[in-house]
C-alpha cells in the first residue's frame, strides 16, 4: 500500500499527524507493507520507524505556524512522481488535500486505485468565504475523482457531499481512535482551590476560541478563581490576548503557547473541565485525550468526536450563555464530572487504530474493485504477499 501524508511523527503540528501515524502503523500491524511518502522538512528529524513501513522523503513543508502551506504543494507532487514511479501498489491512500494531486498524478501514472482521506476541509477552516479558493478547488477536484473517499465522521461526510458534490456512494466513515501515551498513565494533579479550564489546539477562527473567551468570562463573574489555560499557538493568537484584556478577564486566562507531549498531558492532569469549542470541527482528538487524563469534555455540536462520545455535554457554537452554563455546572459537581469521565472512557474502549484501520481495509478493498470494472486487466495487480484482497 501506498500512503502520502503531509505530517508524521515526530513532526506532528495538529491531529492530522496522529490519524495518519495510527492508522499506517494499525495496516502495518496487520500484515499490509507500506511505502509512507511524507515531507522531510527543513532540518526535520525522518518519519519515526515501524515494522512493515518503508519511509520514503519527499519536498514540500508547513508554513511557519505549523499548517499546510499552498507553496510547499508541487515540490511534494513532483517529488512524489518522480520518487514513486518505480515503486507499484496495490491501493493509495491519500491524506487530506495537500496529498491530493499527487495521488491522483500517481493514480493515473500506475494505473492503481486511490482513497483520499479526508481529515479536515477548507469549509471547516473558513466556511463559505474559504470553500471556494484554491484549497477547496483541490479538495473538490479530489472528491469528485478519487475510486472512494475515506470521511473521519458523518459530519465531514455530509459536508462532502453538501459543498463538494461528493457522489455518497463513494464516501465512508472512518472514525479516529485515540492513542494512550506513557505519560498519561501518571495521577492527576487538579487543585480544588484553582479550578482550571483547558482548551488545547490551534487559535484560528475554526476552534472557536472567541467564543470559549466570552464565556469564560461570564463564568468568572460567578467563580473569580477559575484559571483558563489555552495550549497552542495560531495566527489569531494576538486578537484572542486583545480579547481578553477588553472582556477584564487577562489575569484568569493563560496563554501556553505550543507544548511538548509531556506538557499537554500535564496539562490535561490539571484541568478539571476541557472545552472542544470549534465552530467546524471533522473530529478531535483532544477530547479523546482529555478523557483518557480524567478531565471531563464540553463539546460543540458542531464536530465529528460527538458521534463517538454520546454522553459528552453539548453546547451550540457561539453560544457563550450556554457554553458558561455548562461549565459553572460541571465546576460545581465534582460526582457529575466523575461520571461523566467514566462513561466517556468507556465509550472509548470502542476506539481502537486497529478498529479503525479495519474499517479502512473495506473502503480500500471498495476502491479496487471499483477500479477493476474501468482498468484493463493487464494493469490491475496481482495479489501477494500483505494484498488487500
Amino acid at each position: 500500500m501506498l500512503v502520502l501524508g503531509w505530517e508524521y511523527p515526530p513532526a506532528v503540528a495538529g491531529g492530522l499527524g496522529a490519524a495518519c501515524h495510527g492508522l499506517t502503523t494499525a495496516l502495518a500491524d496487520r500484515g499490509h507493507a507500506i511505502q509512507l511518502a511524507v515531507p522531510a522538512g527543513d532540518g526535520a528529524q525522518p518519519p519515526l520507524p515501524h515494522p512493515g513501513v518503508t519511509r520514503v522523503l519527499l519536498g514540500g513543508e508547513a508554513a511557519a505556524d505549523g499548517t499546510p502551506g499552498v507553496a510547499g504543494l508541487a515540490p511534494y507532487t513532483r517529488d512524489a512522481v518522480a520518487r514513486l514511479e518505480g515503486r507499484d501498489f496495490d491501493a493509495g491512500h491519500a491524506h487530506d488535500w495537500m496529498t491530493f494531486p499527487a495521488a491522483m498524478r500517481l493514480r493515473l501514472l500506475h494505473r492503481r486505485p486511490v482513497c483520499l482521506h479526508v481529515h479536515s476541509t477548507a469549509f471547516d477552516r473558513g466556511g463559505a468565504a474559504r470553500s471556494d479558493g484554491t484549497v477547496s478547488s483541490v479538495e473538490r477536484a479530489g472528491v469528485r475523482t478519487a475510486d472512494r473517499i475515506a470521511a473521519v465522521s458523518d459530519y465531514t461526510r455530509s459536508v462532502l457531499v453538501r459543498e463538494y458534490g461528493a457522489e455518497p456512494s463513494r464516501v465512508r466513515v472512518v472514525h479516529n481512535a485515540a492513542t494512550i501515551g506513557p505519560e498519561q498513565a501518571a495521577p492527576s494533579c487538579r487543585d480544588p482551590e484553582r479550578p482550571t479550564v483547558l482548551f488545547v489546539g490551534r487559535l484560528t477562527r475554526q476552534k472557536g476560541v472567541g467564543f470559549l473567551l466570552r464565556a469564560a468570562s461570564r463564568v468568572l463573574e460567578r467563580r473569580p478563581e477559575v484559571r483558563f489555560v489555552l495550549v497552542g499557538d495560531g495566527e489569531e493568537r494576538a486578537s484572542l490576548v486583545e480579547l481578553a484584556a477588553s472582556l477584564g478577564i487577562a489575569r484568569r486566562v493563560f496563554f501556553a503557547g505550543s507544548v511538548d507531549d509531556a506538557a499537554r498531558a500535564r496539562a490535561y492532569r490539571e484541568a478539571d473541565v476541557f472545552v472542544l469549542s470549534s465552530i467546524s470541527a471533522p473530529f478531535g482528538l483532544t477530547p479523546l485525550e482529555a478523557l483518557q487524563n480524567g478531565a471531563a469534555t464540553i463539546l460543540s455540536d458542531a464536530c465529528g468526536v460527538r458521534e463517538v462520545l454520546p454522553s459528552a455535554p453539548v453546547v451550540a457554537p457561539w453560544d457563550a450563555a450556554g457554553l458558561a452554563d455548562e461549565i459553572l455546572r460541571l465546576l460545581g459537581d465534582a460526582a457529575l464530572r466523575e461520571g461523566l469521565v467514566a462513561r466517556g472512557r468507556s465509550e472509548l474502549g470502542a476506539l481502537t487504530w486497529d478498529r479503525s484501520a479495519e474499517a479502512l481495509e473495506a473502503v480500500l478493498r471498495e476502491s479496487i474493485d471499483a477500479s477493476s470494472a474501468v482498468m484493463p486487466p493487464a494493469a490491475m495487480p496481482s495479489a501477494g504477499p500483505g494484498a488487500i484482497r
